[in-house]
């Protein structure tokens, strides 16, 4: 265990000197929270959202909760729903930035193989990068989550809204679901990145994982779907399968001789 840790903190102080990577673990988390606060607090002003009623789905407005809100609580709870959803970003960028970026620096240093003459197993060197670059991705969301409910009792003055925005569906998507999507990103961040010299070009393409995301809030936008808790424990379930299964891929790929003759 102490080796893990040593990696860990091995891995933040090399990570973490990329101002690139820092900006993303300091701002992204911010623009996350700042943004639906300040949308859902100008949206308390009527005046400000006159005329917007139309954009809650109509099949949406016939079912509770939302058929026992005034029109503009239920412009509110929508646009803070799909905000929502943001969260469910955080975990996946995180740690995938931070993954691509440890790999490929140990790649152009020629540093990892020093690190495997040193008497660390393959399981503890592939826990210590999987750990070092999941844990901010986890501790981000969560924080987050935290400081955008406290600021909805700010921005949100109707109790019904934000009974509606912090509902068992919030807490399984940060409390499940981002954890889920951590080890998504890490693992396919780790392998995207040992396929390929440029930081860039690793995170990009490991960016991919975002898409289904994206695909949720627009869904969710159109009125096609709606994240209930129903939905996120069936989401849950897929997740912990895939990840199993990239899990077993990364061991295979973090195999000693595979690094030593293809990491190049």
């Amino acid at each position: 265990m102490n080796k893990v840790i040593t990696l860990i903190k091995k891995e933040w102080a090399d990570v973490f000197r990329n101002r690139y990577v820092l900006y993303i673990v300091i701002f992204m988390p911010l623009i996350m929270v700042l943004l639906p606060a300040i949308v859902l607090g100008l949206g308390a002003n009527p005046s400000l959202i006159s005329g917007m009623q139309d954009e809650v789905p109509p099949q949406l407005m016939e079912v509770e909760p939302y058929a026992s809100l005034e029109p503009q609580e239920a412009i509110q709870a929508f646009v803070g729903q799909q905000f929502n959803l943001f969260f469910l970003i955080l975990p996946l960028a995180i740690p995938m930035t931070i993954a691509t970026y440890s790999i490929v620096g140990e790649k152009r240093e020629h540093s990892l193989e020093p690190l495997l003459a040193t008497p660390i197993s393959t399981a503890q060197l592939l826990a210590g990068k999987a750990l070092a670059a999941a844990a901010p991705g986890v501790a981000t969301a969560w924080l987050s989550g935290l400081l955008y409910a406290l600021l909805l009792y700010f921005v949100v003055p109707s109790a019904a809204v934000r009974s509606i925005l912090l509902s068992e569906t919030f807490l399984l998507n940060l409390g499940l679901i981002a954890p889920l999507l951590t080890i998504l990103a890490t693992t396919v961040g780790l392998m995207v990145s040992s396929r390929v010299n440029d930081p860039r070009a690793a995170e990009q393409l490991g960016m991919v994982v975002i898409i289904p995301v994206i695909a949720l809030i627009l869904g969710q936008v159109a009125g096609v779907i709606t994240v209930s808790s129903a939905l996120a424990l069936g989401m849950a379930a897929i997740l912990l399968v895939v990840d199993l299964a990239l899990l077993a891929l990364a061991v295979r790929l973090f195999d000693r001789e595979t690094i030593l003759t293809r990491w190049k």
